[in-house]
């Protein structure tokens, strides 16, 4: 099977239901986000909107995140009212309820929802100044609850290089779930076969550690096999890859075919490389090249290889907001 023509197996996302889902936002607004649009045929989404499901209503007066009697509270200026313990309540009782993830979007910036630069206010005073930034309540229980799954809103996920990792770690997380699902060492051996060169890309001592535990030199059962796999891959995706590891991975691929063609062409992907490596371009301009010459050349290994085409096609966007640049938050 080529890259092409994989089939991918639909990650199951937590989405706040404000983005694209529901107009229940504090002034009865949907958030229109293009990708988050583009999506959802290709996952399973969970959702829920914290704040209108504790009945503060659609539309609502807005509520902020304040620090009083030394600690962080939710609290709702119009009605002077802390809705701190049942936003808290309503947290623990859901994070049970969410089943397994595979990722999370949220709403940037928001008191419940989001996971950084959330304003808290010095007091409870209409005028008082910012005090510090956090986390909202909805999204710090989300993090506690899934400490291992890429977790990110949805203004960092407008630079396509943050984007191109989120899908990434998701659509492989969701093929991991597949392969442990089957829990045969086949299914794993050919989980990781599939995926060397792009964990390789990402993390090669985590990699090298994968493939020893596939080898299972120590005839472990089947079981500690796929837990232990799991407690590594969790490790590959903590930070978006150096653009060098990935044109090392790249020239890895290319010299499959280098001496198969023109000199033009050669030229054409290593000038791509370099302006890739500028920022200029996202990494799916240079694997779609090379997926092009993967398929021209029948090349068997390198057809299997998620790294040409970790998430579907139908994903890649290379506009960019310029805005959100930087690592994912360490997972």
């Amino acid at each position: 099977m080529g890259s092409h023509d994989r089939v991918y197996p639909k990650p199951r996302i937590f989405i706040s239901r404000c983005i694209e889902f529901e107009a229940c936002r504090w002034n009865g607004a949907m958030i229109s986000c293009d990708f988050v649009r583009a999506l959802k045929p290709f996952i399973e989404p969970v959702t829920r909107c914290p704040e209108a499901a504790i009945g503060l209503g659609i539309p609502r007066d807005p509520i902020r995140l304040v620090y009083s009697n030394g600690k962080l509270e939710l609290y709702q200026p119009a009605t002077g009212r802390f809705i701190t313990n049942e936003m808290s309540k309503y947290c623990h009782q859901e994070m049970s309820q969410l089943g397994i993830l595979d990722g999370a979007i949220l709403k940037e910036k928001s008191p419940s929802c989001g996971n950084r630069e959330v304003k808290v206010y010095a007091s409870i005073e209409p005028s008082a100044p910012q005090h510090s930034k956090s986390q909202g309540f909805w999204a710090n229980a989300l993090m506690v609850a899934y400490p291992h799954i890429p977790i990110e809103n949805e203004g960092r996920l407008n630079n396509f290089s943050i984007r191109e990792h989120f899908y990434t770690a998701i659509f492989t997380y969701a093929a991991f779930r597949n392969a442990k699902a089957l829990g045969t060492m086949k299914a794993l051996i050919d989980f990781h076969s599939c995926n060397k060169l792009l964990f390789m890309a990402y993390n090669q001592s985590v990699m090298r550690e994968l493939g020893r535990i596939t080898a299972n030199h120590t005839e472990q059962n089947l079981q500690s096999c796929y837990a232990a796999y799991e407690s590594k891959l969790t490790h590959i995706f903590k930070k978006i890859p150096r653009r060098g590891s990935m044109i090392n991975v790249m020239l890895h691929g290319f010299g499959y075919f280098s001496d198969k063609l023109e000199s033009r062409e050669r030229s054409y992907f290593l000038d791509l490389l370099n302006t890739y490596l500028a920022g200029r371009v996202p990494l799916s301009a240079c694997l779609s090249v090379l997926t092009a010459w993967v398929e021209r050349f029948n090349e068997t290994y390198l057809r299997c290889q998620t790294f040409f085409r970790p998430y579907p096609q139908e994903l890649i966007d290379i506009t960019d907001s310029g805005k959100g640049s930087g690592s994912m938050r360490e997972l």
